[in-house]
């Protein structure tokens, strides 16, 4: 009997993550065919588990036929593992044992995972799936949950991971007392696709009743991760819904991984096929249609930050008020400013920039206003300021959280009476001149500088940073690449998914000017038109960050524009913040175009 490779490996497993941290989220796929094995991994799953469910499900029946007795569970398990998922795994795989055949001896079933070269066993099928009244029997036959403990117990000590499946906090507690390596909270049958089970459990009671059972796991066995599986959750948006309630360490998918996605897969491109003949008509009249993003890049996106910004900044569009735009030196604000300058009633005119930053008060001042000889040191003649210069044009200020107090009041008074005064002179002049300033949200006069000038009249527009934001990321890495096909002549310019989900998993301390840099290097590094992680590997550190992203994938942004417009697609491009031509391209990249309004 060969030696269990778990002794070195879990401890692997529970370093990858701690209770509590979720920058080390686990995710787990539960899977019965090689192919399914081979595309989780590549996706980024951190196990397997190979089980009857996953078997079932690519049979084309739905996951709960895995618990009628219509085979010896474990020789079928063990057959296709055997030969489809052990030898193509490069990530810990669990066997899905059953014990309800009163036969099986619970120590053989360990061996024989042992000897195979499983990492880890887990309990499936389970009895907590079935009927209670029905469950009762089977404890009372010595057949139901207890066992189900007992075999995972001697898992424990002969070595192997084990992850139990449970549904209640008791159920929970005695799994944790064993102690098992991984509680996955099991939520009921999987909602969606064409054979899943309904439900009327939401997300949000979903959220309270994990969070429960974890905190009483984690005050039994703190070392025991935690994670979550079936019910609501059907997308990474469920999923995400409930980690803001439920701290959980992972989540183990079956059919939302296998079944949902490969329905909607085989559906679309079939449909597809049968349709290309109208699908090139479309194309070709998607070609003469015109698109215009209103929007600076800085602005664009679909979170509740953006939409602030974009309200803020829609009310500015056809005024001539002062405004104060703080954001970081990286998050555009001269984009937003130059964006204002365009839309308004001077865009004839030049923008005028300058920068305050790094001089002191005596050389700001004559910057601004201007003076007279006699008055400033060593001028020997009348100089202008670009006050006065910008007579008729927008004035942008650099830095504008660096002005002295007095330099503030007097700024104040030029905004307030559209008259200046020269350093030194007697008269003022009359001046016609709108002022943008840039502020650092991070310098410490900031906020006082913010607070007067407001009061003076000034607006506000504030640039919420990237990495506050990161579900906008779909639509800026999709507007940054159609400048970057443009201005490369390379229209069918386009990124791997994998590639696309290395930009997801970033943090972006660089901001937009970073996710500008970064794919403009990318797609002068690659020889083709794909963008792959090769091109991203050198330019982003992976996992410096883990955000919660809305989407993990560009696909699930895509489908999620798709059903929120109901499925009309020049209201989802408007919404995506793309063209209708690139939605339909993306729609054909990621075979969505035979969707209707009821998927």
């Amino acid at each position: 009997m060969n030696e269990p490779r778990s002794r070195v490996d879990k401890n692997a497993l529970r370093a990858s993550i701690r209770p509590g941290h979720r920058s080390g989220f686990l995710v787990g796929a539960a899977i019965g065919t090689g192919m399914a094995a081979n595309f989780a991994v590549r996706g980024g799953a951190d196990f397997l588990l190979a089980l009857s469910a996953g078997r079932i499900r690519s049979m084309g029946e739905p996951s709960l036929v895995a618990m009628l007795p219509i085979h010896e569970c474990n020789s079928f398990v063990m057959d296709f593992a055997i030969r489809e998922i052990l030898p193509r795994a490069t990530v810990p795989v669990f066997f899905g044992a059953s014990v309800f055949d009163p036969r099986a001896d619970l120590r053989d079933i360990v061996g024989r995972v042992i000897e195979q070269g499983f990492f880890g066993v887990t309990n499936f099928p389970t009895a907590i799936l079935v009927d209670p009244e029905f469950r009762e029997l089977l404890e009372d036959a010595g057949l139901g949950f207890s066992r189900e403990l007992e075999m995972l117990s001697l898992a424990h000590e002969a070595g192997l991971a084990t992850i139990a499946y449970v549904h209640t906090s008791a159920e929970a507690e005695r799994a944790a007392a064993i102690p098992v390596d991984v509680i996955n909270i099991d939520l009921g049958w999987n909602k969606g696709g064409v054979v899943g089970v309904s439900t009327e459990v939401r997300i949000e009671e979903a959220a309270l009743h994990v969070d429960s059972v974890v905190r009483r796991v984690r005050a039994i066995s703190p070392q025991t991760l935690c994670m979550v599986e079936g019910g609501p959750i059907v997308s990474p948006r469920h999923l995400e819904e409930l980690c803001r309630v439920a701290r959980v360490d992972g989540y183990i998918g079956g059919s939302t991984i296998d079944r949902v996605p490969l329905e909607t897969a085989i559906e679309i491109v079939t449909a597809s096929f049968k349709t290309i003949e109208s699908l090139r008509d479309r194309v070709e009249r998607l070609e003469h249609s015109g698109f215009r993003n209103p929007l600076p890049i800085p602005l664009l996106g679909r979170s509740d930050a953006a939409s602030a910004m974009q309200s803020i900044y829609s009310r500015l569009q056809t005024t001539d008020l002062p405004v104060l735009i703080v954001a970081r030196p990286e998050s555009g604000g001269r984009e937003i400013a130059e964006a204002l300058h365009a839309e308004s009633a001077r865009r004839d005119r030049d923008l005028i920039l300058v920068n305050l930053g790094g001089k002191t008060g005596a050389a700001q001042a004559l910057e601004l206003f201007g003076g007279i000889p006699g008055a400033v040191p060593d001028l020997t003649k009348a100089r202008l300021g670009w006050l006065e210069v910008g007579h008729k044009a927008t004035l942008l200020l650099h830095d504008l959280e660096t002005l002295t107090p007095d330099l503030q009041r007097a700024l104040a008074e030029v905004v307030r009476a559209g008259r200046l005064r020269r350093i030194g002179d007697d008269s003022s002049r009359v001046i016609d001149v709108r002022l943008i300033g840039i502020m650092n949200p991070t310098h410490p006069n900031t906020a006082a500088t913010r607070n007067f000038l407001e009061q003076s009249g000034f607006a506000t527009i504030i640039l919420s940073p990237l990495n506050e934001r990161l579900e906008d990321l779909p639509v800026l890495i999709e507007t940054a690449l159609a400048k970057i096909r443009l201005r490369t002549r390379r229209p069918n310019l386009t990124l791997e998914p994998s590639a696309y989900r290395l930009l997801l998993e970033y943090g972006w301390p660089g901001d937009i000017a970073e996710l500008q840099t970064v794919l403009e290097n990318a797609a002068l590094s690659a020889s083709g038109d794909v963008i792959s992680p090769l091109q991203l590997e050198a330019l982003v550190p992976a996992r410096k960050a883990a955000p919660l992203s809305a989407f993990s994938s560009e696909r699930d942004w895509i489908l999620d524009g798709l059903r929120r417009n109901r499925f009309r697609r020049g209201a989802t491009a408007r919404f995506l913040g793309v063209s209708r031509k690139t939605l339909y391209n993306k729609m054909c990249q990621y075979d969505l175009t035979g969707l209707k309004k009821s998927d």
